[in-house]
């Protein structure tokens, strides 16, 4: 409820003000609320002051990061579940009167540099957690004489210049929201408005005090937090999609990783999920299994293999086929699957991941096979990797190298999983051992390798 008298404007909402019994006696007093406040009068009552770092802690006046554009962008596409175009002229059109006349202030740029287009996160229900706002210059009043119940009105007037509000959590989400809602009027020609759930601390540091409190809010909730795995998101994506079919290649991909992971080929019951405890340590988790497949669909759709199905067991059979290739094939029985042989190096997440990455390649080379999905096509793809293995001086004796070799050969720590993948290109392609040969060449000729291997797909695909 607004009220506009002579020169003030005086805002009254209705709030609750739940209790705290963990904040010290001494801090009890600093009150806060539950509420909902219109994302449109929000960034005309704040101002959006960056933090600029001070040597001195106690003249530092603001806590906020420097303003991501692009995640505005991105919070807006989500809310409105549509492609946004013409991203930084619709941000300079909304903006500009806020955001223009403070560019030369420190943590400030405009025009803001950012994609063209946006496009959405897919969601059936898209909305956001509460924002954390702190603001001086407000009182908190109980609506009855009966304050067991938490019911009380939140009142400041916004034209009063010692009014301040700040954001300790939620800026990018603001301009999101703001952003979203500005579009959403151009489209339908009408007054839209969204009240964006926040919770508000009044008074907690004094106006023209640093923001100490503030600043270990931000701590709390920014660093101190454990951010979920991608893993369990992963996994979770099919379960809130329900019985939709999948979207795109990344939702696909979630479905072939979880069909490897749960029901079908070597891997079942072994791929991580870290949050949960699922899998068995040491292999390929659930994430970056997903990430390797989805870069493959094209591909096999190039070459028809579309169904899910049929993708799964294509997919499978190419790990089958790796691990008896590499000698190192363990099939721990139950559900409650133990742990590999230490130095079995053959079922983490870079050999994997590198193996997948030969798919285009064995594609290609069984491309003479009747059946894409078959033992024989397994036969020949053990077969191909056997040799490819052997070439590269992967294999002793027929067996895998231990993992303390692997890592002698600077296959693990920084630029490692490269030089694997590249040392791998570089044995499929050539017809005597790549061993000796320097790193430098070995990336020139897996180079080459690959650059012919797409050459070949293309020309196969467009033959057909």
């Amino acid at each position: 409820m607004k009220n506009e008298t002579g020169g003030a404007s005086v805002e009254r909402i209705s709030v609750i003000v739940p209790r705290n019994p963990f904040v010290r006696p001494d801090l009890q007093d600093k009150r806060h609320c539950l509420c909902a406040l219109d994302v449109a009068k929000l960034m005309e009552w704040w101002p959006g002051t960056p933090h600029s770092p001070h040597r001195n802690a106690s003249k530092v006046r603001a806590i906020q990061r420097f303003l991501d554009w692009k995640r505005v962008a991105q919070i807006a596409s989500y809310l409105l579940q549509d492609e946004i175009v013409n991203v930084p002229e619709r941000i300079d059109e909304f903006f500009r009167d806020i955001y223009e006349p403070k560019k030369n202030e420190p943590g400030r740029e405009w025009p803001p540099r950012v994609s063209k287009v946006i496009t959405p996160m897919k969601s059936e229900f898209p909305t956001f957690p509460n924002i954390l706002l702190h603001v001086n210059g407000a009182e908190i009043t109980p609506t009855s004489a009966d304050t067991q119940d938490g019911a009380a009105t939140l009142t400041f007037d916004a034209n009063n210049p010692q009014l301040r509000f700040s954001v300790i959590d939620g800026q990018h989400r603001i301009n999101g929201a703001y952003f979203a809602v500005c579009l959403m009027r151009q489209r339908r020609q009408e007054k839209v408005q969204w009240d964006i759930p926040a919770e508000v601390f009044l008074a907690l540091d004094e106006a023209n005090d640093p923001p100490r409190r503030q600043a270990q809010i931000f701590i709390d909730v920014n660093f101190n937090q454990k951010k979920v795995d991608r893993s369990l998101v992963v996994d979770l994506f099919p379960t809130a999609r329900s019985k939709t079919d999948p979207f795109d290649a990344k939702e696909r991909a979630q479905d072939i990783g979880r069909k490897l992971m749960l029901e079908t080929g070597p891997l079942v019951g072994m791929i991580q999920i870290p949050g949960i405890k699922y899998g068995v340590k040491d292999v390929i988790t659930l994430a970056t299994l997903v990430n390797a497949i989805e870069d493959l669909l094209p591909m096999l759709r190039g070459v028809g293999i579309s169904s899910l199905d049929a993708q799964t067991e294509f997919l499978a059979q190419c790990l089958t086929a790796w691990l008896e290739a590499s000698g190192r094939f363990e099939s721990p029985s139950g559900s409650g699957r133990g742990t590999l042989d230490p130095e079995n190096v053959a079922y983490q997440g870079r050999v994997l991941v590198s193996i997948l990455d030969l798919v285009p390649a064995i594609l290609w080379k069984m491309k003479r096979v009747h059946s894409l999905v078959s033992a024989s096509a397994q036969e020949k793809t053990k077969s191909l990797l056997q040799e490819t293995a052997e070439r590269a001086g992967l294999l002793d004796d027929g067996v895998f190298i231990d993992k303390s070799v692997f890592k002698d050969r600077k296959y693990l720590g920084s630029g490692g999983i490269g030089l694997f993948r590249d040392t791998l290109w570089a044995a499929l392609g050539s017809t005597d051992s790549v061993r000796r040969w320097k790193p430098e060449r070995i990336s020139e000729f897996a180079q080459e390798v690959r650059a012919k291997t797409r050459k070949a797909l293309s020309t196969d695909g467009e033959d057909e």
